[in-house]
């Protein structure tokens, strides 16, 4: 089983969806990858972990109140300076929407929308590393980047997060055009392309539970001191 204590700077660390049927992703996530759903903390507006065989993989909540929830995914990128990444995000075109906020003792997080349009996180993390299984049933595999802009993603990943791009590929025929650390990016015609986003893929499994459990004690949100908003 690929293990790790920590993410390596710059690369996804976690993944969670904001979804308006809580109790249906639930369900579905239980069923196709036999993830086991824990209960929804009120403390911290319903956040929930799911996990697989005791490994967290992925967050989930439901509305905040008046703000609906917009069916999304978000990747989370690593970093040992949040306030630095914020910086250097604004700099380079980013917005910030949600500055850098302590969740208690597991890290401190921030959110923002890069340059093209695309939705993500920052995670700097203290006693929660994120994912700490990879490449197994259930668990993250692969992580891509679609966007209408492919230069000015790139532009924006290097300086910021640093990453190293390759090239696999650049035509209009290409899947995955350019291949980034743990990740791509993927240009499509503006025509038909979604809207600009990050995508997190989960190694399929061909044994799933279907069963929700409540909290245990590898789960960190499940904690009276910690939830992350």
């Amino acid at each position: 089983m690929p293990t790790r204590d920590s993410a390596p700077l710059g690369s996804p660390c976690w993944a969670d969806l904001w979804t308006s049927d809580v109790e249906g992703s639930r369900r579905f996530y239980a069923d196709l990858f036999g993830w086991e759903a824990q209960e929804p903390s009120p403390e911290f507006g319903g956040y929930f972990m799911f996990t697989r065989e005791g490994a967290p993989v992925a967050g989930c909540m439901g509305d905040m109140g008046d703000m609906r929830a917009d069916d999304r995914w978000k990747i989370y990128l690593d970093t040992d300076d949040i306030a630095r990444t914020d910086r250097l995000a604004e700099a380079a075109g980013a917005q910030i929407i949600a500055p850098a906020m302590p969740v208690a003792d597991l890290g401190i997080q921030t959110v923002l929308v890069d340059p093209t349009g695309a939705h993500l996180g920052a995670w700097e993390a203290g006693t929660f590393p994120g994912f700490t299984v990879l490449g197994e049933h259930g668990a993250p595999s692969w992580f891509e980047l679609h966007t209408r802009d492919h230069p000015a993603a790139a532009d924006f990943y290097r300086s910021v997060f640093g990453w190293e791009a390759t090239v696999v590929g650049d035509t209009e025929s290409s899947a995955t055009p350019p291949c980034a650390t743990q990740g791509a990016t993927a240009t499509w015609p503006a025509s038909s392309t979604p809207p600009p986003s990050c995508l997190t893929g989960y190694r399929p499994t061909g044994r799933p539970t279907g069963r929700s459990t409540t909290p245990t004690s590898r789960s960190p949100w499940s904690r009276p001191s910690a939830g992350r908003s």
